[in-house]
């Protein structure tokens, strides 16, 4: 039988109609009204390393989209509105990997930009998604698919559940274009230490390729992005940029929604695979 929390998940999920705001704001919502049911901030930081540590619950996965999905999908789509333009020589089929995706909020954001851009039908998505927590990889999945039904997408997604130092790109099919999507991982150790394994596979990937990588400007993420940059000195083109992002969220500590001001650090790069 399913669970209070999954079931609010499920609930949450078939609210989208219109963009994964839908789905933050039920979740919102949900939290706000059940807080004595949900995780405080101490509990969840406090298990999880201040959300370093992958997630074992969907208690956790609802209080880690209240606290920062939204941050995460909009510093996403702003690189993407700040560097690629989706809407010339929109190609057939398209590629999208997420490293340690969570929830798949990086994913929701590049779908949503692409339904912004009037351009979601013109090609078939093919997801790839690596995440240790199989519970956020398992709703990973059925947001993306809910998301793309919403918009008519094709779409197929492909998991593996495990850390980014085991993963393997597989890519065997048609696509020609791929988008490297780091979402708010780069300031991790772990992460960091699996970069170099990474940027290889990155460059064997043939066509087109684009890495986009997003994090507060932690200290720790200063580190992971000289990494990035270090490794990844076979790109063609590099946009690196600070933005002092402001927009209205949840904020869990204060129960209450509020303009939020965080300064993120953006990274596109483009190569071209052999």
């Amino acid at each position: 039988m399913p669970t209070p929390f999954q079931l609010q998940i499920d609930t949450a999920c078939e609210s989208m109609t219109a963009g994964f705001f839908d789905y933050y704001q039920n979740m919102v919502s949900y939290f706000h009204h059940n807080a004595a049911q949900n995780l405080s901030y101490s509990a969840f930081s406090n298990r999880t390393n201040r959300a370093t540590n992958a997630l074992i619950s969907e208690k956790e996965a609802i209080f880690y989209i209240v606290a920062y999905g939204w941050q995460h999908h909009q510093s996403m789509q702003h690189l993407l509105a700040e560097t690629i333009d989706v809407t010339s020589d929109v190609p057939e089929y398209l590629r999208v990997i997420d490293y340690g995706c969570g929830q798949g909020v990086a994913t929701l954001a590049f779908i949503d930009y692409l339904a912004q851009k009037g351009v979601a039908q013109q090609s078939a998505l093919e997801v790839h998604l690596i995440e240790p927590s199989k519970v956020s990889l398992d709703i990973a999945k059925r947001l993306i698919e809910r998301l793309a039904d919403v918009y008519g997408m094709q779409v197929s997604v492909h998991c593996q559940q495990c850390t980014l130092d085991d993963a393997v790109l597989q890519l065997d099919s048609e696509c020609r274009e791929t988008f490297h999507l780091l979402s708010n991982v780069i300031d991790i150790e772990t992460v960091q230490n699996a970069l170099p394994n990474l940027a290889k596979q990155m460059q064997s990937c043939t066509g087109k390729n684009f890495l986009l990588a997003t994090c507060p400007k932690y200290l720790q993420a200063q580190a992971g992005f000289h990494i990035l940059r270090q490794e990844m000195d076979f790109a063609e083109n590099c946009h690196d940029e600070c933005w002092e992002m402001t927009y209205q969220m949840y904020r869990v500590t204060q129960a209450s929604w509020n303009e939020y001001t965080s300064t993120q650090r953006m990274l596109m790069m483009e190569w071209t695979g052999l």
